[in-house]
């Protein structure tokens, strides 16, 4: 509450009197009212919240010490204060009993004096006002936090074990969301290696996150290498058959130009796959060469990703072996012998020691075993492809890697009887 929204009521039968102290007051901002009579004094009482009262004790029908013990009776907060002469003081006794005032005022004033004093009043007045909005804000919040507290420790429970649950829900959307967006993938693999001439596969990409571990790349990276091995082969999906299907070397320079510009379109088609961007640009530059002299950026050395240094080595072992760059398709033993070859030339000479050094690894001698090419008639159950099996056409019938069943046996042997050729499954020997 300010002095602007206080409100001052002063009662007395003359009228000169009451003029003076409106005058007197009316610099303070507080709004004064003025009355002629205890019964006009307490109308304006009705209609106004009036903080203090001032009345004048020698009044007709009701006197000073009668109204303000009214005003006292009716309302109690409101500040009374007594306006009377020097011959009066006995009469000032009895507004005191009656009236319970605070103080009393002798006419004549000092206008000093008189303003001080109401102005206490008023602050005084305001004081107590807010002291009870106070305490009443106090009390009322009080009773809400002893609520509150009551079943604190069980809404805390209960908000645990809902968190708990959301937490346990949103965990479980995740790894659901993972592991159906990383069998996409490879699916997706799988279609590229529809094309003949491609070499995207599981086997690279095994080799790359295994080697990207060897040369201490974060967990996060390694399954980026893991994709991009997926995947490294994508943007040769725009190119010729006759393109993709000629080992590199044997191709003219037109070729090979259309040929630099894979990885490019590559990472141009996977960058609108927001979680496949980190592998999009690693494919990029997969073909670098430790010398510069590769494609399609020239880049040399430590300016190519160390993902891509990896990548470039784990897919030349198998583009060696699968006759994609050279005429003759080398043995694993002699694509070895030509990565050793060409380090610090082609391939980065720490990543191709860490392949090799990998290649020697029991685990992955576990799943280098021996293949052996098998009819329909000696294949079993149980047996595991190590090549994809793909009819006349091109057309994947069974993925490498893969279990054989017994009822894939039934659909491949109806399948062998729509086939002028007999059909040669290699699997783990």
């Amino acid at each position: 509450m300010t002095a602007a929204q206080s409100h001052l009521l002063f009662v007395d039968d003359e009228k000169p009197v009451l003029n003076s102290l409106k005058r007197l007051l009316r610099p303070t901002g507080i709004r004064v009212h003025i009355a002629n009579s205890g019964a006009e004094g307490l109308a304006v009482l009705d209609e106004f919240p009036v903080d203090v009262v001032v009345s004048d004790m020698r009044m007709p029908e009701m006197d000073g010490a009668e109204f303000l013990s009214a005003v006292a009776e009716k309302w109690p907060d409101t500040t009374r204060m007594l306006l009377t002469g020097y011959a009066d003081l006995t009469s000032a006794v009895d507004a005191i009993n009656k009236g319970s005032i605070s103080r009393y005022l002798t006419k004549p004033w000092q206008d000093d004096d008189i303003v001080m004093c109401i102005k206490q009043a008023v602050e005084t007045r305001q004081l107590a006002a807010e002291k009870a909005r106070l305490e009443a804000l106090t009390a009322e919040q009080n009773e809400k936090l002893a609520a509150l507290n009551d079943s604190l420790e069980e809404k805390v429970a209960e908000r645990t074990r809902e968190i708990e649950s959301a937490r346990t829900e949103l965990a479980s959307a995740h790894e659901s969301l993972k592991t159906s967006y990383q069998a996409t993938v490879e699916v997706f693999a799988r279609i590229i290696q529809l094309r003949g001439g491609l070499s995207s596969r599981q086997s690279v990409a095994r080799d790359a996150r295994a080697v990207g571990e060897k040369m201490g790349l974060e967990p996060v990276d390694c399954e980026v290498l893991y994709q991009a091995g997926l995947l490294c082969d994508v943007g040769k999906l725009t190119l010729p058959d006759a393109t993709v299907q000629t080992p590199y070397t044997r191709l003219d320079p037109n070729a090979q130009r259309d040929y630099h510009r894979h990885p490019v379109i590559a990472e141009a088609s996977l960058l609108s796959l927001e979680p496949l961007t980190a592998a999009a640009g690693v494919i990029r530059r997969h073909c670098e060469r430790a010398d510069g002299s590769g494609f399609p950026d020239k880049v040399a050395g430590d300016e190519i990703p160390m993902a891509s240094r990896v990548l470039a080595v784990c897919k030349a072992f198998a583009d060696l072996q699968d006759g994609s760059i050279f005429d003759e398709r080398m043995t694993a033993a002699e694509a070895r012998e030509f990565l050793l070859g060409e380090k610090g030339k082609r391939y980065d000479p720490d990543v191709v020691d860490r392949f090799v050094a990998w290649l020697d690894d029991r685990r992955r001698k576990s799943d280098d075993v021996q293949e052996r090419k098998l009819t329909l008639g000696a294949l079993r159950a149980g047996m595991t492809t190590t090549r994809d099996l793909v009819d006349e056409n091109g057309v994947l019938i069974l993925a490498a890697d893969q279990r054989i069943s017994d009822s894939f046996l039934n659909r491949l042997t109806q399948l062998q009887k729509a086939l002028e050729e007999p059909l040669h499954v290699y699997v783990k020997a």
